[in-house]
C-alpha cells in the first residue's frame, strides 16, 4: 500500500498529460538548492538552538523520501495540477491548499502537528515550479525539507 500512492501520483500525470516536466538542468538544480539553503538553514538553526539535534536518516529512508515522496508529489502537484491551472499565482495558491489538505490525515490520525504547516513550504515549491516549469527544483526543496524535518523529529 505504501507504494501505491507514489505510483498513482506518477501515473495520473503521464496518462492525462503525456509528460513529466523534469529537466536535469544545473541552473534549475542550483535554484532548488539555494532556495533550500535560504529557507531551511534558519529553520534548522532554530531547531538546533531549541535543544534539538539532527540525526541523519538511514539510506533507505533517504531514498524513499526522494523517490517515494518528494518526486511523485511534485510531479503530481506542481508538474500536473499547477500546470493544469495555468501555472499562475492563483493556481499556485490553490495547489498549495490542496497539498496541505492531503497532509491533514497525518494530523488527525497520527497527531503530527507539523503536517499542518505544509502550506508554507508548498508555496515555496510552487514558486520554484512557476519560475522554472521544471519539477527538479521543487523536488530538491521538498526532499531537503522532509529530510531536515525528519532529522529533527526528536524535538518536534
Amino acid at each position: 500500500m505504501k507504494y501505491l500512492i507514489p505510483l498513482f501520483l506518477l501515473t495520473v500525470p503521464v496518462l492525462l498529460q503525456g509528460q513529466i516536466r523534469l529537466r536535469f538542468s544545473v541552473r534549475d538544480g542550483v535554484t532548488g538548492l539555494l532556495a533550500s539553503l535560504v529557507f531551511l538553514l534558519p529553520f534548522a538553526l532554530f531547531l538546533s538552538h531549541s535543544g534539538g539535534s539532527f540525526t541523519l536518516l538511514p539510506p533507505g529512508a533517504v531514498f524513499y523520501q526522494l523517490l517515494g515522496v518528494a518526486f511523485p508529489e511534485e510531479v503530481y502537484f506542481r508538474g500536473f495540477l499547477q500546470e493544469k491551472t495555468g501555472n499562475t499565482f492563483r493556481g499556485l495558491f490553490t495547489v498549495s491548499v490542496l497539498f496541505s489538505l492531503i497532509h491533514l490525515p497525518r494530523f488527525i490520525f497520527a497527531g503530527d502537528a507539523t503536517s499542518l504547516l505544509t502550506f508554507f513550504p508548498s508555496l515555496v515549491m510552487g514558486f520554484l515550479y512557476r519560475r522554472t516549469s521544471n519539477v527538479l527544483p521543487s523536488t530538491l526543496f521538498h526532499f531537503l525539507s522532509n529530510t531536515v524535518l525528519l532529522g529533527f523529529c526528536d524535538i518536534l
